[in-house]
C-alpha cells in the first residue's frame, strides 16, 4: 500500500513472539483501550523505546536475566559424602583458601570429571572398595549432575555415585588448576526450570525496526524474543504517553497523516461521550442470567478444579457466580493490601486454566478502583479473590443465591425451582435428601 491509500500502512512481515501469561495479560488491557490494531502497534512501540536506549540495555537485560533465574532456581539435592580423614582435611583447606565451602568445590569436581576425557571404571572400583572412610559430610549439588552421573556409570553396571564423586574429588584435589574462574561460572550455577510462556503472538515489524533489533541482539548475545519481553516489561513498568505514541505507530503514512489522526480523534470523542452518557440498562432477565460482558481470566489448573468442586454445590451458572462473591468480598475487604501483599511473596504457579467470568460495570468500576489503589490489575485481583474464596467459602449461600438469581421480580418462584432441582440432584447422588 503507498502512502497516498487512505488507511493502515503495512509494516513488514510478521515476527512470532511469546510473552509470559501474566505480560501478555497486561498488554492486552493496556492495549484495549487505545483503540484498533492496538496490540501489534503497541509491541512496536515498546521495541522502539528500547532501541531508543540502547545504552542501558545490556545493564537491564542482565538484571532481567539474574532475576529469571533467581525465580526458577530448584533446590539444591543434599547428599552424604564419606571421605578419608586426608581427603576431608584437604578438602576443608582448599575450600578456606578459596572463601567457599566444600559443596562448590565438589560441584566443580563433577562437572570436570563428566567433561573429561578418560578412564574412570577401575579407579572407581577401587574407590568403592576403601574402608577408611570415617568423616562424613554433606554436599549440596545440582539435581541434573547427579542423573548425569547416574546414566554415566550404569554403563558399566551398578550405579557406585558416592565412589565416583570421591574419585572425582580427590582428581581435583591433585590438581586444582583455575580453580577461581571455575568456582565462580560452575560452582554458582544451579538447575533452572523452563520459562512459562504463553502461545506464539505474530507482530508485524519493518524491515528497519528488524534491522535494529537483530543488530542489538546481535551484539548483546540475545534474540528478537529475549529483547521483545524486556522492551514488553519496560513499557508496562512505565506506561507514559502511550495514546499518542501507538496512534502514530498506526497511521504511519505522511501523505494522509492530518486526516488520519483527525479521524482517530473524532473516534476517541465519540468514545469518550458514550461512556459519560448514562449507561441504558438492560432489564432483569427471568432466567436470572447475570448482567455484563464476559471476561477471561486465567488460573491455575489446581485453583480452577477446586473452584469447579466448590461451586457444583449451588447448581447452574455456578463458577461465575462464585467468583463475583470472591470479587466483592474482595473488594469489601479492608485488609485486602494485606492480602495481596502476602499473595505477592508465595510464588504461583502456572496460570493455564482459563476461566469466563460476566462482570456488570458497577463491579467493573469497584475492581478498577481497588486495583489503581493498590498499585494491581484485574487479572491479579481475580486470581487472588478466587484463592480466598476457597479458603473462606462458609455461610455464602445467600450471597450465591443473589449472584445466581439477580432478577427482583421473579425472585421468589426462581428460589423454589432452584430448591426442587436440589433435591432432586442430591436423590440422584443417592444422599436420601
Amino acid at each position: 500500500m503507498s502512502e497516498t491509500n487512505m488507511g493502515r500502512v503495512p509494516v513488514g512481515n510478521p515476527i512470532p513472539l511469546r510473552f509470559d501469561p501474566t505480560t501478555k495479560q497486561r498488554l492486552e488491557e493496556l492495549a484495549a483501550d487505545i483503540g484498533p490494531r492496538r496490540f501489534g502497534a503497541l509491541v512496536r512501540v515498546a521495541a522502539r523505546r528500547l532501541l531508543s536506549d540502547q545504552d542501558r540495555v545490556p545493564e537491564v537485560l542482565d538484571q532481567a536475566r539474574r532475576a529469571s533465574a533467581d525465580a526458577r532456581r530448584i533446590t539444591w539435592a543434599e547428599r552424604p559424602l564419606d571421605l578419608d580423614p586426608e581427603t576431608s582435611t584437604r578438602l576443608h583447606q582448599l575450600a578456606h583458601e578459596f572463601h567457599t565451602d566444600r559443596s562448590a568445590i565438589v560441584r566443580v569436581a563433577l562437572h570436570r570429571f563428566l567433561t573429561g576425557a578418560g578412564r574412570f571404571r577401575h579407579p572407581v572400583l577401587r574407590e568403592d572398595a576403601r574402608t577408611d572412610l570415617t568423616c562424613r559430610t554433606r554436599v549440596y549439588l545440582n539435581g541434573s549432575t547427579l542423573v548425569r552421573l547416574e546414566k554415566l556409570l550404569s554403563r558399566n553396571g551398578d550405579a557406585l555415585t558416592p565412589a565416583a564423586i570421591r574419585v572425582a574429588v580427590r582428581g581435583l584435589l591433585d590438581d586444582p588448576e583455575d580453580l577461581t574462574a571455575d568456582l565462580d561460572t560452575i560452582g554458582a550455577a544451579r538447575d533452572l526450570t523452563p520459562e512459562t510462556l504463553g502461545p506464539r503472538r505474530n507482530v508485524h515489524f519493518d524491515d528497519d525496526l528488524r534491522g535494529q533489533l537483530d543488530a542489538l541482539a546481535g551484539r548483546l548475545d540475545s534474540g528478537r524474543a529475549e529483547l521483545m519481553r524486556l522492551a514488553a516489561r519496560q513499557l508496562l513498568a512505565n506506561p507514559r504517553d502511550l495514546d499518542q505514541a501507538v496512534t502514530e505507530e498506526i497511521y504511519r503514512g505522511d501523505a494522509n497523516r492530518a486526516a488520519l489522526l483527525a479521524r482517530n480523534t473524532r473516534r476517541q470523542q465519540t468514545a469518550d461521550q458514550d461512556t459519560a452518557a448514562p449507561a441504558v440498562r438492560k432489564a432483569p432477565s427471568p432466567q436470572g442470567n447475570p448482567f455484563g460482558k464476559r471476561h477471561v481470566f486465567r488460573l491455575d489448573e489446581d485453583t480452577k478444579r477446586r473452584l469447579e468442586e466448590l461451586a457444583d454445590e449451588y447448581g447452574p451458572r455456578r463458577l461465575s457466580a462464585m467468583l463475583r462473591v470472591g470479587i466483592r468480598r474482595l473488594i469489601e475487604n479492608p485488609a485486602a493490601d494485606e492480602a495481596l501483599a502476602q499473595a505477592r511473596r508465595v510464588a504461583s504457579p502456572p496460570r493455564t486454566a482459563r476461566v469466563d467470568v460476566a462482570l456488570d460495570d458497577e463491579l467493573l468500576a469497584h475492581l478498577d478502583a481497588l486495583a489503581e489503589r493498590l498499585g494491581s490489575n484485574r487479572q491479579e485481583l481475580v486470581y487472588l479473590a478466587a484463592t480466598r474464596i476457597l479458603r473462606f467459602h462458609h455461610n455464602i449461600e445467600n450471597r450465591m443465591l443473589d449472584e445466581m438469581f439477580r432478577a427482583q421480580n421473579n425472585r421468589k418462584h426462581l428460589l423454589a425451582k432452584h430448591a426442587r432441582r436440589e433435591r432432586i440432584r442430591r436423590m440422584d447422588r443417592g444422599s436420601g435428601a
